[in-house]
């Protein structure tokens, strides 16, 4: 049964006890948020439409109906919604944004809801962040064996700058708290600035990005360096303050973690030269770029091996590979697919440090990366799928 907690803004919401679908706003809103719970769904959208209202599910990256309301419900629900995540029910014009707390089946959710006006009404997607503690292991993250431990090495160190690129939602803030959970917490302050939050952690001082009050990534990093920490992690590095911050911290003695938006790892080096950081800077304090992405893991209840593995091995040219491809069983919902997995472009800064210094061109670090025999995220995704562990299809998606 769904058991709300208080919203962070509003009052406590009360218990439903039903599941059923019905006309009361209240409860069908609520057996949504317990089947989204229940199916691992990352985010609730609910669209409306000039007939209606369509609720979808993003799971495990892709969206799937799951339910179509009358247009007689559909003013009524979305201003549940609204109550639900503390915001103002008469503002229909501007968009808002909302938090709430819920329990399903002993497990804990923070809420984050948005609207949206649009040609026929109010448009409000809920991201559900299951607070579970995530992973913790490389290993079960996707890293491989020379990956985690170019990334232990990173880590090492009383110092320097690790920086971790990808597209939203592919899976930077999971990796990066596992990063900080190999790490000394009773020796080391450890900070992180978030936004928002995603999970929290006991050791870790963790503070929420708040930019319409002026609480942004800069503001926050420039205050913490007065807090004496050892180790931050900056959820973002968004512009050129915040990255000329984090550089300044990385070369007075911080260890500094944070995420950049780039295609690949060593594009994160042209990136932080366009905002403004010098190149002789970025090589003092540079320890480690990463990449990630994730992809659709096969079901390992119904997954087949691939008709074409003879040519698929001798195209990639990998003799012993065991590629394979999805079939649907009830385990998965009939889907094929059933959870994700990351892929990785793990590069270690030391070799790179004279081009970057030199301000050598992307081409020049890319070509250094394939004499050294770097695995790209390409390579590595081609390998998780020659495991039978995805396919080749889904790497090329994310690519």
């Amino acid at each position: 049964m769904l058991d709300f907690l208080q919203s962070f803004r509003g009052k406590a919401v009360a218990t439903t006890g039903s599941t059923e679908m019905s006309g009361d706003p209240t409860r069908t809103f609520d057996a949504i948020l317990r089947a989204a719970a229940t199916e691992g769904a990352s985010d609730v959208h609910f669209e409306p439409k000039e007939d209606g209202l369509v609720v979808r599910f993003r799971l495990d990256g892709e969206m799937h109906g799951h339910l179509r309301l009358p247009v007689a419900q559909r003013e009524a629900l979305l201003a549940r919604g609204k109550i639900f995540g503390g915001m103002d029910i008469t503002e229909k014009r501007l968009p808002q944004d909302g938090r709430a707390v819920l329990r399903e089946r002993g497990r804990r959710f923070h809420l984050r809801l948005s609207t949206l006006p649009t040609v026929h009404g109010e448009s409000l997607v809920i991201r559900l962040l299951d607070q579970t503690m995530p992973s913790q292991d490389f290993a079960q993250l996707g890293l491989a064996p020379p990956q985690a431990e170019a990334l232990r090495a990173s880590l090492a160190g009383p110092a320097g700058l690790v920086y971790l690129t990808g597209p939203t939602g592919s899976g930077k803030t999971t990796t990066l708290h596992a990063a900080l959970h190999a790490l000394d917490h009773e020796g080391r302050v450890i900070h992180t600035l978030e936004d928002p939050v995603e999970y929290e952690f006991a050791g870790i001082r963790q503070t929420e990005i708040r930019e319409k009050i002026g609480l942004t990534f800069a503001a926050s990093l420039r205050a913490l360096l007065r807090q004496n920490p050892d180790i931050l992690l900056v959820g973002e590095t968004r512009d050129a303050e915040t990255a000329q911050l984090a550089i300044r911290a990385a070369l007075t003695g911080h260890l500094v973690l944070s995420t950049l938006h780039t295609n690949d790892a060593l594009a994160a080096i042209p990136r932080l030269r366009d905002l403004g950081v010098e190149s002789f800077l970025l090589a003092a304090s540079l320890r480690l770029v990463a990449a990630q992405r994730l992809v659709r893991r096969l079901c390992a209840e119904c997954k087949e091996p691939h008709p074409d593995n003879a040519r698929l091995r001798e195209a990639h040219r990998m003799p012993d590979a065991h590629f394979c491809r999805p079939v649907g069983c009830p385990a998965c919902r009939m889907r094929g697919f059933q959870g994700r997995l990351a892929i990785h472009e793990v590069i270690p800064a030391e070799k790179f440090l004279p081009l970057i210094a030199a301000n050598a061109p992307l081409a020049e670090l890319a070509a250094l990366r394939d004499r050294e025999g770097g695995a790209t995220l390409w390579q590595h995704g081609l390998a998780a799928a020659a495991q039978g562990l995805t396919t080749i299809e889904q790497v090329a998606r994310v690519l």
